[in-house]
């Protein structure tokens, strides 16, 4: 997933953080969304009719809900970011 970053030059630490806040949730979605995709397959392919199924499923379903937040959070970094970097000087470099 590769989306382009503003500069987060020395100059804006405010920016800076926010983009450090943005990569560090944008990192924790991309497992948790690999791990829950992993899981959904081998869900897919379990005896629903199993009682460890359940449990499996209902640990699913709370770790999918949490990866949901994650990613409502990280939206919401993406355009706390996205606002900062908009409202930033440009440096004399990036006006080229």
């Amino acid at each position: 997933m590769g989306v382009a970053r503003p500069p987060a030059g020395p100059d804006n630490p405010e920016l800076r953080a926010a983009t450090a806040a943005l990569d560090s949730l944008e990192k924790s979605f991309s497992r948790a969304r690999a791990s829950l995709d992993s899981e959904a397959l081998s869900l897919r392919d379990a005896n629903r009719l199993d009682t460890a199924y359940i449990a499996k499923y209902a640990s699913f379903e709370h770790r999918r809900a949490a990866a949901v937040d994650v990613r409502t959070a990280r939206d919401r970094a993406r355009r706390v970011r996205d606002s900062l970097a908009a409202k930033a000087p440009r440096s004399p470099a990036a006006k080229h």
